[in-house]
């Protein structure tokens, strides 16, 4: 087999299409993480999260990679809390891009719903100072 772009993105739909069924048969999405590939051999992390929905998915994500920003305050259970910014805005974490390593937290405004990337230093700022309580009730913009 020869290794290349194309033939990665067409072994991720194939292995897509075929874990289909497993995914259907105990409840469970199964994703194929970022493929590093070399002349000779690909590899990828798998990842299995109890729960089929979109939503638990994101939940789960979320919970597995907090712990890398606990130093701002992050914990799990925080997806989609509501904080204020300084700006006055209400905003909800909707998860991480770990990737980018100058603005790796996802967060959305709650009166559109428009997502931005923002840096620690923002979150942590919210965090410390702006947090709202889990009583404050703010309906979510739909997805």
């Amino acid at each position: 087999m020869d290794i290349n772009g194309q033939t990665i993105d067409e072994f991720r739909a194939d292995f897509n299409a075929a874990i289909a069924p497993l995914q259907e048969k105990y409840g469970v999405t199964i994703t194929l993480g970022h493929i590093t590939y070399y002349k000779e051999y690909f590899s990828s992390r798998l990842k299995v999260v109890n729960g089929t929905d979109a939503e638990t998915t994101a939940i789960h994500n979320f919970d597995a990679d907090v712990w890398k920003f606990k130093h701002l305050g992050l914990r799990p259970g925080m997806y989609k809390r509501i904080f204020k910014g300084t700006d006055g805005e209400l905003y909800f974490i909707r998860g991480f891009n770990l990737r980018a390593p100058k603005y790796p937290i996802i967060i959305s405004r709650v009166s559109d719903g428009e997502e931005s990337r923002c840096t620690e230093g923002f979150i942590e700022e919210m965090t410390n100072e702006y947090y709202l309580d889990a009583e404050t009730t703010i309906s979510y913009p739909e997805d």
